[in-house]
């Protein structure tokens, strides 16, 4: 990010913005000053100015051919990092088998999917959140405290702008689904062509995105496919699931059911199938004499018999044939109990009440209980990790930036005033438990298992779920 500093000119005068590079050296915005574009020595932009003499006033002034030279090879600041290309992401590749271990069952089992989109909705975009300014000083009275939040009153209003311009609420959701099955999620902050207030976020591969540590466990910047040092540590908004150490890594939900769902899909893929065939109809051995035959006509006969011989169909031959029924009888309910005790096994450790991913609950009482303890337990532990981790990596670094522009701060000013009288404050909404389920209650007497007033898309609108899932869910319809 950019930040803006004071300096004098040679005749002792205040001129106009100049604006340096960060530490990590980033020079890809355009910044303007009022008499033109910052690209020139200083001696032929400045021009001495009377009525710039106010404190914070500054100059233009040269960067150097290192800066223009990263503009003219990465294009503006405007311009993400991570550049696209066809087939840049996995989103339509069918080929489970080479993808990350863990995002591979998000893919390909439809529960763990769906837990993980559960969560991840309750958590982010059930009822939203909102931002409240405060002073730093708690100790104000409360006429003081008034006065410096109505001084104040635009950063709120245009973080509220910059929150809805980037999608905050998608990309929390986002973030919780990737840092869940990946362990870590980022987002290259895009910056506006000024280079000064944060536009859009590009989410990353968070398989390809790796944080590298000085030794004193300081971030230092991310590696990001193979590049080394390819982002500074301010250019990413980064999120880790579990975090128990300080190296910036984090743990996949996914890791300690991936045996699960192996077993899972191979159940679903290759076990069903085939049992579905052999209760449809038993084997049958048949022998055939072919003692007086040679070979070849020996072995056309046998073809001839298997390929006549359907379930269900009379075969009529003039060859000795003896035939033999082997019903095999699978044990069905054993195999359902089975898949149901992985199906616990995968709710149980996502903490995802059962009826919300579809399974059935004992009486209305149990539903409540469960509700009440996945909003207290997995929703609130996701909000609050989000809440912190927005304050300290957006809300802050955005305040002291939208000031410093508002005010014509130089950072130096800023940090003398050693910090921003007031901070914001990320404030989800309550979700009452009592509320969902009778959304719920409702919403399935309306629909009424399909004769009900409305249809299954309306009903799915109506509990606000999100539409790529039906999509994925109903293709038909």
């Amino acid at each position: 990010m950019f930040t803006v500093c004071q300096k004098e000119s040679e005749f002792g005068e205040k001129g106009d913005w100049e604006t340096e590079e960060s530490a990590h050296g980033q020079g890809f915005g355009r910044v303007h000053s009022r008499e033109g574009p910052v690209g020139k020595p200083s001696q032929q932009t400045w021009h001495h100015d009377p009525e710039h003499r106010e404190e914070g006033a500054v100059t233009p002034k040269w960067h150097g051919l290192v800066p223009l030279g990263k503009a003219l090879l990465y294009g503006s600041r405007a311009s993400p990092k991570a550049v696209y290309s066809e087939g840049a992401t996995g989103t339509t590749s069918e080929a489970y088998e080479s993808m990350d271990k863990n995002y591979r069952w998000f893919r390909q089992d439809e529960l763990v999917r769906k837990c993980l989109v559960t969560n991840a909705f309750y958590a982010c975009l059930t009822k939203g959140f909102e931002t409240v300014l405060e002073p730093v000083d708690q100790s104000l009275e409360t006429q003081e405290k008034e006065g410096l939040l109505e001084d104040y009153a635009y950063v709120k209003t245009e973080v509220d702008e910059l929150n809805k311009k980037v999608n905050m609420d998608w990309t929390l959701f986002v973030a919780q689904v990737k840092r869940s099955i990946f362990g870590k999620a980022g987002f290259e902050i895009v910056l506006d062509p000024d280079g000064l207030l944060p536009e859009r976020f590009i989410p990353l591969k968070s398989d390809k995105l790796k944080p590298k540590l000085n030794k004193n466990w300081e971030l230092t910047g991310f590696e990001y496919e193979g590049r080394d040092n390819f982002y500074a540590p301010e250019e990413v908004l980064y999120f880790t699931n579990l975090g128990l150490e300080a190296d910036y890594e984090g743990l996949s939900d996914i890791e300690g059911i991936r045996d699960i769902c192996k077993a899972r899909n191979h159940t679903f893929t290759k076990d069903i199938p085939e049992i579905v065939m052999t209760l449809w109809a038993p084997f049958l051995l048949l022998q055939a004499d072919t003692s007086g035959l040679d070979p070849t006509a020996a072995y056309t006969a046998l073809t001839n018999l298997a390929n006549q011989t359907k379930p269900g169909k009379r075969v009529v031959v003039n060859e000795s044939v003896e035939g033999q029924v082997v019903d095999l009888k699978p044990n069905v309910e054993g195999l359902i109990s089975l898949l149901d005790k992985m199906d616990e096994r995968i709710i149980g450790s996502f903490g995802t009440p059962r009826f919300l991913v579809g399974k059935p609950i004992e009486n209305r009482a149990t539903a409540y209980a469960e509700l009440e303890s996945f909003v207290e337990g997995p929703v609130g532990f996701i909000q609050r990790f989000f809440k912190r981790e927005i304050e300290r990596q957006w809300y802050d670094p955005l305040i002291e930036q939208i000031v410093l522009k508002k005010e014509r701060l130089t950072q130096s000013a800023i940090q003398s005033k050693k910090t921003v009288p007031v901070v914001l404050k990320h404030r989800w909404s309550p979700i009452r438990t009592a509320d969902i389920l009778e959304l719920y209650n409702a919403v399935t007497n309306l629909y009424g298992q399909g004769m009900g007033v409305v249809d299954r898309k309306t009903a799915w609108d109506l509990l606000g779920l999100p539409k790529e899932r039906f999509e994925k869910a109903f293709p038909e319809e």
